[in-house]
């Protein structure tokens, strides 16, 4: 009886740990916002994802419209492995509009020191964009609209 009383004692601790682990990362998901969720999805199913089917529906399924033909050619190769974000995070996220659009930046940073800026509008994904080492890249003129420091 006092093994089972026992085992019973470590069962319910067990299930006390692992019930407050889920809910952290329910909270974690929670607290993200719709775009936030979805340009994540785009980093870790797109611009991470290992196969062509995969990232090809994707592209169907979460891109805009004006955009998906140029992302579905891009679909078929994929990123180099040391081009994809290790352990992808949302860092931030600021509104975005101008003439023609409206919509969400979202800042994605990873373990790797990687960065990606990610365009929502219309609750699609109208564009990512990654440093390119250029001079003139226009990643870090957009990359200073947010507060997240490099």
């Amino acid at each position: 009886m006092k093994n089972f009383t026992k085992f019973l004692s470590i069962l319910f601790a067990a299930v006390i740990i692992l019930s407050g682990c889920s809910s952290n990362n329910a909270a974690d998901s929670q607290d993200r916002s719709a775009d936030e969720k979805l340009a994540l999805s785009y980093v870790t199913d797109y611009y991470n994802g290992t196969k062509k089917e995969d990232r090809l529906k994707f592209v169907d399924e979460n891109v805009h419209p004006d955009v998906q033909g140029r992302l579905r050619v891009w679909a078929k190769s994929g990123a180099l492995e040391d081009q994809k974000l290790k352990d992808p995070k949302v860092a931030e996220s600021v509104p975005y509009e101008d003439e023609d659009l409206k919509g969400t930046l979202v800042l994605i940073q990873s373990a790797n020191d990687k960065e990606i800026i990610v365009m929502i509008n219309d609750n699609k994904v109208y564009m990512g964009l990654a440093p390119s080492g250029n001079a003139e890249d226009s990643f870090q003129d957009i990359r200073s609209s947010f507060k997240t420091a490099k």
